[in-house]
């Protein structure tokens, strides 16, 4: 059956929300939108089970669920048993980065919608289709900006790392330790990050607790009933 013909059917769906009333919305939402929810999931091993059982066509997960595995990484292991399995992912933090470091890529032809537009319906039917049709005929090409990918910019993987660690509370030299690295290469990384962010470096300001505000920023969720 071509890709074109099967959109126009009920798309089987798989929903992963590890917060019970966001995964009850979301799941309420898109069979609204004339899709057939399996089931639901909130966390990787229930993820799997239901997936095993069910092969749907589409999954719709959020990327932070809690502790353990991340959405992305679920999303790995699915598109490696079924390359055809649309991903869409659903998240409101502003850098995915926040949740933990060396997070694994999203799958090619994956898609994203924010959590703020999954009650619009025509989006969630347009973003969990065009997951399906482009999981069926695979990436365009290596450079294909067609999927979705973490957005690196305009943080670094390290400057991201720095913020966690700093907003951990680790000392420099708790964090050169942890980055088997020198506390004054750590001071000079910690610099240029502040000035980055615009943050003066006079006695009037705490520039630790700037730089922690500014991680929780960024980590922050807003969940779809806000």
């Amino acid at each position: 059956m071509t890709p074109a013909l099967h959109s126009q059917l009920q798309l089987s769906v798989l929903v992963i929300e590890d917060e019970a009333l966001t995964r009850t919305l979301v799941s309420r939402v898109i069979a609204t939108a004339d899709f057939k929810v399996v089931g639901s999931a909130q966390n990787a091993a229930e993820a799997m089970r239901l997936f095993k059982t069910f092969r749907p066509q589409v999954v719709v997960t959020d990327i932070d669920l809690g502790g353990g595995p991340t959405g992305l990484d679920i999303a790995q292991a699915i598109s490696k048993l079924s390359p055809s399995t649309g991903i869409v992912f659903i998240s409101s933090i502003e850098d995915v980065r926040t949740i933990r470091p060396n997070l694994p890529t999203a799958p090619a032809t994956s898609k994203y919608i924010n959590k703020a537009d999954v009650n619009n319906v025509q989006i969630l039917i347009e973003v969990i289709r065009n997951a399906f049709e482009a999981a069926q005929t695979g990436p365009i090409s290596k450079s294909s900006d067609d999927g979705w990918e973490i957005d690196k910019e305009p943080f670094t993987d390290l400057q991201i790392e720095l913020m966690r660690l700093i907003s951990a509370g680790m000392s420099n030299t708790a964090i050169a330790a942890a980055r088997f690295t020198t506390v004054k290469s750590t001071e000079n990384a910690i610099s240029r990050l502040a000035k980055k962010l615009g943050i003066p470096t006079d006695d009037k300001s705490n520039q630790r607790v700037l730089i922690a505000k500014y991680f929780y920023k960024l980590s922050k969720v807003q969940h779809i009933n806000d």
